[in-house]
């Protein structure tokens, strides 16, 4: 990242984060939700930085410092802007139509792509199945998880023909046919409004279909798609190193050894990340996935040395350590889970 880009991003982003950090409460006790900050973001251009992968590291500075403050916006960002993503490799027509809106935050962008990459992983196979009808798709089956699943979003899918012929493609949130079921009460990420979906015989016009090559589509975003995930890692681990730091006391002092160690791995790791990310074609597949499973392992451990060093705030609702420690919970789940991420390590041995 050069000092030029950098300072423009942090310009920005010193915007947008003392707005996202002020509205870490409420969104953390569901009073409030993502799309505000989303906006904000678009609002300042923050997500039109490293279209085609070049140079990621912009991107990775702006999710992980909004990570710091809230790990909802985030894994939300993140979100929305792998939907960009995947919207940035889309026939012309289809950016033309798409990408405006989703690069200024007025429509929310849904990455439903967990079951894709599973597939090229080889642990399993997609569950929404199409069949061509009237010059598109006819798409129907599960999506098991989906997040900023709010009205007038655009999601994008995998799919999977009983010939073999494998989509990606992008679906309104809208669309007759989509079933969108009850949010479940999560853990200090409801705001993000994640949840599960159904589709019956949507229609997808074939100017929506991305790519007729899941496997080809994968290679090429699975890049951003790990190193921006491994940034809201990063960024809550971060906060919560800090929120240790300001300790004090005789008992603090018990745990500086285990500090100090987490303190030299986030840096060490945050080296790896935005070395990574300034080339994100260099790096290979395994050193993606061993960043971020480092950097959600870290963050776990990060969170729980800062809860347990400050005490009853790191057990009280609506401190932002306590907040952090449940933030955190999520990224074993967090699609690459703890247990995908470490089998597919295991194939590069």
């Amino acid at each position: 990242m050069t000092a030029a880009v950098a300072k423009n991003v942090d310009a920005a982003l010193d915007r947008v984060s003392d707005e996202v950090a002020a509205r870490a409460p409420a969104l953390d006790s569901d009073q409030a939700d993502v799309r505000a900050d989303l906006a904000a973001l678009g609002a300042e251009g923050l997500f039109s930085t490293g279209i085609g992968g070049t140079d990621l590291a912009p991107m990775v500075r702006v999710i992980e410092r909004v990570a710091t403050s809230s790990l909802a916006v985030g894994f939300s960002a993140w979100a929305h802007r792998m939907t960009i993503e995947y919207l940035s490799l889309a026939p012309e027509a289809l950016r033309a139509a798409q990408l405006p809106a989703l690069m200024t935050g007025r429509r929310t962008g849904v990455t439903a792509m967990a079951a894709g990459l599973k597939q090229v992983a080889g642990l399993g196979e997609v569950p929404l199945r199409a069949v061509t009808r009237h010059g598109g798709l006819r798409i129907t089956g599960p999506i098991r998880w989906a997040s900023n699943v709010f009205p007038n979003a655009l999601m994008v899918l995998p799919a999977c023909g009983a010939d073999g012929a494998t989509y990606v493609a992008a679906v309104d949130i809208n669309a007759h046919g989509v079933r969108i079921d009850r949010p479940p009460n999560l853990m200090a990420l409801k705001a993000t409004a994640s949840t599960s979906l159904y589709l019956e015989n949507v229609h997808v016009p074939i100017e929506n279909v991305i790519s007729t090559d899941l496997p080809s589509f994968v290679a090429r975003i699975r890049p951003a798609f790990l190193l921006l995930q491994t940034a809201f890692c990063s960024g809550v681990g971060a906060a919560a190193l800090d929120g240790a730091q300001s300790a004090r006391g005789v008992l603090a002092d018990q745990f500086t050894t285990e500090r100090v160690e987490l303190i030299q791995r986030n840096q060490a790791q945050r080296e790896r990340l935005y070395a990574f990310a300034s080339r994100p074609s260099e790096p290979s597949i395994a050193d993606l996935l061993r960043l971020r499973l480092d950097a959600a392992v870290l963050a776990g451990q990060a969170t729980r040395l800062e809860a347990t060093l400050v005490g009853g705030a790191g057990y009280a609702v609506g401190t932002a350590a306590n907040r952090r420690f449940r933030e955190a919970a999520f990224l074993p789940i967090q699609s690459p889970s703890e247990g995908q991420l470490r089998w597919e390590l295991t194939q590069y041995e």
